[in-house]
């Protein structure tokens, strides 16, 4: 009776133990020999074991400016701090802004800093204490307002982050040109005039739109996708970058606005894995909270308000968690508070925020493994 050879299943047995293994050890036994070297970086083994990594909250807190703590949390009750995290770049922290995370990586930008030397743009996965410097794009030194999002291509297994600029200049003071880049990690090069939507291109779309985002971007059906304000109107634009096929466009958000009403904060996220928009009211100081969601992504007419909820104080949403509720964050108490949409039930979570604080799920990986600094 014949069966497999030995080495074959050795190899095989030898990888699924380590993708049972958290990413400190398997990084240990990268020394173990160079076959385990060489499967522990083949991108296969990296896909296997994110696809079975656990999910943890990343919260960024900035105790006091420029101060900041990064540390990871389990998902539960009281949210309980796992682990603090290293900051890569020793005593730069408040210098950066924190752009995003995907698949463990997360995106650091200092491109507001006066001196263009001293610009970065970072990819770093904590998990592995690696760091990634990304070239600078060309329009570096020359800009007034910039998006970006990082997010993965998982048909090209490649990690790109999406900019939006626009330029400054007396030369640019009535036409305001926007420049729309995206980088590939795979190539390692900026592509400086991607492909943009009929609508976006024309001029008086791009004429409208005050390029100020509103909170961090958010990832759905691999596009990535920024809340804006146009100047002209009050309806809400969300500026969108499709990763599969390197493209800018927009999607226009739900028609719930009334001149009577205040509007104190505005977010786009995630929620049951479809866009959802969150707007704040205030009428009059009572506060309420309204949470729409995109049934059917990219029709305008399939937005449906999930949640309407009355406020006891200002708070904004931060991010929706796995069981449903809401992790919000407190403007007047600065305390960071789960909410129970369903119940309207508040639980204190016992942590101090502040306004720019940054809450998202988190996978420890290993990506960037195999990628050169």
């Amino acid at each position: 009776m014949t069966g497999m050879p030995k080495d074959s299943i050795t190899k095989d047995m030898v990888m699924q133990i380590l993708l049972k293994l958290p990413v400190k050890s398997i990084l240990r036994f990268r020394c173990a020999s160079k076959s385990w070297n060489s499967l522990i970086t083949s991108p296969g083994f990296m896909k296997n074991h994110l696809d079975k990594a656990k999910q943890l909250l990343l919260l960024l807190l900035r105790t006091e400016n420029p101060v900041v703590s990064y540390s990871l949390h389990l998902d539960n009750d009281r949210v309980d701090m796992c682990s603090r995290l290293e900051f890569p770049i020793p005593n730069e922290a408040g210098l950066f802004d924190f752009i995003g995370c995907c698949n463990g990586v997360a995106c650091l930008s200092s491109q507001y800093l006066q001196i263009d030397s001293s610009r970065r743009l970072v990819l770093w996965n904590p998990s592995i204490r690696k760091t990634l410097d990304l070239p600078a794009p060309s329009s570096w030194a020359a800009i007034d307002k910039t998006l970006l999002g990082l997010g993965y291509d998982a048909q090209s297994d490649d990690y790109k982050v999406a900019r939006v600029v626009r330029l400054k200049g007396p030369e640019y003071a009535d036409e305001r040109p926007f420049a729309f880049q995206f980088y590939s990690l795979n190539s390692g090069s900026w592509n400086e005039n991607a492909d943009v939507s009929s609508s976006l291109a024309n001029e008086d779309t791009l004429r409208s739109i005050t390029l100020h985002g509103f909170g961090n971007p958010a990832i759905v059906n691999g596009v990535i996708h920024w809340l804006l304000h146009p100047r002209e109107n009050n309806g809400m634009l969300a500026l969108s970058f499709d990763l599969s096929n390197n493209s800018f466009g927009e999607l226009m958000l739900p028609e719930c606005f009334d001149p009577t009403e205040r509007m104190v904060a505005m977010s786009i996220s995630v929620f049951k894995d479809s866009l959802s928009f969150n707007v704040l009211k205030d009428y009059g100081g009572n506060y309420v909270c309204e949470v729409w969601l995109m049934n059917q992504y990219g029709a305008r007419e399939s937005w449906d308000k999930q949640y309407r909820i009355e406020m006891l104080d200002i708070a904004r949403p931060v991010v929706f968690r796995s069981n449903g509720e809401i992790l919000m964050a407190g403007y007047a108490n600065s305390q960071l508070v789960s909410c129970d949409p369903q119940t309207r039930e508040i639980h204190d979570m016992g942590l101090e925020v502040l306004l720019d604080d940054y809450a998202d799920y988190f996978v420890e990986s290993l990506a960037l493994l195999d990628r050169s600094n």
